[in-house]
């Protein structure tokens, strides 16, 4: 019995502490890049409506997102990579508006899926933890919407003006979604399942094109 809790202990260490290089990094940037290219298209393309991009402009964010995020995760295989993809978002998200409030959120998150999800070697293999890793991603995406909402709304609905134009309809669907707690929290779950959806998506690409092109 000691002997496995050992075991247990030593593989835990190993994925914690094992070392990045320059193939890791290089691969890891790029295809969080992609990642995050994929997932600004998916929210760009509900922005034709007010109400559809309220509600799901975060959901085909991470449906998009979600393949390329578990590739990385699998050809990385180290401890970190959401962390480093969260940061990467934050400062994109900052560059395109949002406040930089919100990079300290973005990084903890990471630290966290990290630390739950993904910190070893074998849950970084398996495509349930990585799963379960982008669905709660997904679920913490949509909430961080709410960060600069609740710090100073009003400010908020200024920038918001000043990124997206003055179009009353956005305005008014962003209040109407976004300051009533039960519409956020379906929105969220609704993320969430996007998430999901897109990781479920992205297990049957790696089967069909990934593993056959070796980039598994």
């Amino acid at each position: 019995m000691e002997r496995e809790k050992g075991s247990d202990v030593q593989r835990v260490s190993k994925g914690l502490f094992q070392a990045w290089g320059v193939r890791e990094v290089v691969t890891a940037v790029l295809m969080n890049v992609l990642t995050l290219v994929l997932m600004f298209a998916g929210s760009s393309v509900t922005m034709l409506h007010p109400h559809l991009a309220m509600l799901a402009s975060g959901g085909a964010a991470v449906f998009l997102g979600a393949a390329v995020f578990m590739l990385m995760v699998f050809r990385v295989n180290r401890f970190g990579v959401t962390t480093l993809f969260a940061t990467m978002a934050a400062l994109m998200f900052c560059t395109m508006g949002n406040y930089a409030i919100m990079i300290p959120f973005y990084i903890a998150g990471g630290l966290v899926l990290d630390l739950v999800f993904l910190r070893s070697e074998e849950q970084r293999r398996s495509i349930r933890w990585v799963t379960a890793a982008w669905s709660t991603f997904s679920g913490l995406y949509l909430l961080s919407t709410m960060i600069p909402v609740i710090s100073n709304l009003d400010a908020y609905i200024d920038n918001f003006i000043r990124n997206f134009g003055s179009d009353q309809a956005f305005i008014d669907a962003f209040l109407r979604y976004y300051t009533d707690p039960l519409w956020v929290f379906g929105i969220a779950i609704a993320t969430v399942i996007c998430g999901f959806a897109g990781c479920l998506a992205a297990r049957v690409l790696m089967r069909k094109h990934f593993s056959k092109a070796g980039a598994l």
